[in-house]
């Protein structure tokens, strides 16, 4: 079997002790994402969630099984040395190795240092990514003719490392395809979260990009430039999550949430008539939704 691409999230539960302890493990919301938009464009996509596996030799598996012709890394700071050696296990197995996310957005040289890893991706994937798997870069034509690329970071042949201006970011959020949960194991996370917190929650995004641009926040992958989807898409999905997996909760995984009011209003009005009612939590404050959303990046 071979296919397209193989995802990768590099987080392995069994390697990280506070987050073995913590144990509420989010699902990779953006692969899914990408896995989505990928499949909805004709590429066999398969995710491979570090998550629950035990070590190297599980990703190794998911190598000779799938056979991929590119395997897609998401990075973090904190799992970057991670990152570097999956991607040196994937080149082995002859895979063209991108790596992408919020480190390799904000510092793309870093990870082309390592010649493992044969293009960077940066801001928001979707659309690059399938632009990449169109020029099908094969694992003997490494490094492709990717030069006027928006949104990629690449080496020419001389080690020059060139970054090209990001692409356009995504302005109708609701022409995404919804997540595609079923490329992991969803009912994994579930059961921990009940067993762990006695609830089951599922991570969802509604808004991409944050206008603040504080000085302190590291370059953000979904960048300056606030969209959110409407509220009708977003209850439709919510709406799934409940039928699907009968979840209790909802969190908010953004890059900011509540500074539209109005849209939150909204949003509660939609889910009441829609029978869509769940909890939520938010990595960032919302109950203060009086205070208007100040523009500070003229006094920075």
């Amino acid at each position: 079997m071979s296919i397209d691409t193989l995802l990768v999230n590099p987080v392995f539960l069994s390697q990280n002790e506070a987050e073995r302890d913590l144990m509420s493990p989010y699902i990779p919301l953006g692969l899914l994402y990408l896995g989505a938009f990928l499949r909805e464009r004709g590429y066999q996509v398969e995710i491979f969630d570090g998550t629950f596996q035990e070590d190297d030799r599980d990703f190794i598996a998911a190598l000779e099984k799938y056979s991929p012709e590119t395997v897609g890394i998401t990075a973090l700071k904190p799992n970057a040395e991670k990152v570097l050696r999956l991607a040196a296990i994937a080149r082995q197995h002859g895979a063209f190795v991108i790596v992408g996310g919020p480190d390799p957005t904000y510092s793309p040289e870093f990870y082309l240092r390592d010649s493992s890893i044969d293009l960077v991706i940066h801001h928001e994937g979707e659309l690059t990514m399938a632009e990449v798997l169109g020029s099908r870069p094969s694992r003997e034509q490494r490094g492709g003719s990717f030069f006027d690329m928006p949104g990629i970071a690449y080496r020419r042949q001389s080690g020059e490392m060139v970054v090209n201006p990001r692409r356009d970011y995504v302005l109708n959020l609701d022409q995404l395809p919804q997540p595609a949960r079923d490329l992991v194991d969803i009912d994994k996370y579930l059961q921990v979260w009940r067993e762990q917190n006695g609830y089951a929650s599922l991570s969802i995004s509604v808004s991409r990009g944050c206008p603040y641009g504080c000085k302190w926040c590291a370059e953000a992958v979904h960048g300056q430039d606030f969209r959110i989807r409407s509220v009708e898409n977003v209850v439709a999905e919510v709406k799934s999550l409940m039928n699907t997996y009968r979840i209790d909760r909802l969190r908010l995984v953004d890059d900011v949430d509540g500074i539209d009011a109005q849209w939150i209003a909204d949003w509660a009005a939609a889910a009441e008539k829609e029978d869509a009612v769940l909890p939520f939590e938010a990595l960032y404050e919302v109950e203060r939704q009086d205070i208007p959303m100040l523009d500070i990046r003229d006094s920075l």
